[in-house]
């Protein structure tokens, strides 16, 4: 099988990307920028999607979201002591 240079082969059982509805995806072309919001949801792909003007396109970075630990134990393990 002939593959171009940015097509990859998924091994056995392993999932490739989906794109998701309400997804954003950006184009890393800085003469570009286009970004692109996904109307309707893909099934498996191997890449990124590309731009109208050919370069990759990728989400966004979004920070994470941190949040402080609670001192209570979300779970408890053994039996409760009275």
């Amino acid at each position: 099988m002939i593959l171009r240079k940015d097509e990859t082969l998924l091994r056995m059982g392993e999932v490739g990307m989906t794109m998701k509805l309400g997804q954003r995806y950006r184009c890393l072309n800085p003469d570009c920028r286009c970004e692109t919001e996904v109307t309707r949801a893909s099934t498996e792909a191997n890449t990124n999607p590309r731009c109208c003007c050919g370069a990759e396109m990728k989400k966004p970075y979004a920070r994470p979201v941190l949040r402080e630990l609670t001192t209570k134990p979300a779970i408890s393990f053994g039996t409760p002591k009275n």
